[in-house]
């Protein structure tokens, strides 16, 4: 079920432009834990819902690097200017603002705890790393 899963991912991935197998495998191992989190966090918010603001910041992380994969994926090398890194923070800053949005709204008025918060950022770059990582290392795609 889990290789079914994966080769899904993997097909979605590929026709989404993120074509880049490394990058593709950093991308789908990152969606697969935050997607684990997310239904661990959901299922046991009643015991306790620290799980599920721990996945919401791990979903932040996914968020910031799916936005990076895809912008720089669809520009081939011969096109680096000053416009494109103009587009290239314009785009980063709005991922930063939607990312401050979601921030705000867990922190204020859902009052999440600002450890899980963290940690869930911390834990998806942890693992984009690794991933990044393992799949250079190892050639494992």
């Amino acid at each position: 079920m889990l290789k079914n899963l994966v080769h899904a991912l993997d097909a979605w991935l590929w026709r989404q432009g993120i074509q880049h197998p490394q990058i593709r495998f950093v991308l789908r191992n990152e969606m697969l834990c935050a997607g684990a989190a997310l239904l661990c966090g959901a299922a046991l918010w009643v015991v306790t819902p620290w799980i599920f603001w721990f996945a919401v910041g791990f979903a932040l992380m996914v968020q910031v690097f799916w936005g990076l994969a895809r912008f720089f994926l669809r520009t081939g090398l011969l096109e680096y200017s000053t416009a494109l890194l103009m587009m290239a923070l314009l785009r980063a800053s709005a991922r930063l603002l939607l990312t401050g949005a979601v921030l705000y709204v867990a922190l204020v008025w859902c009052r999440a705890p600002v450890a899980a918060l963290l940690g869930g950022l911390v834990a998806g770059t942890a693992v984009a790393l690794g991933s990044y990582g393992l799949a250079g290392r190892t050639g494992h795609i």
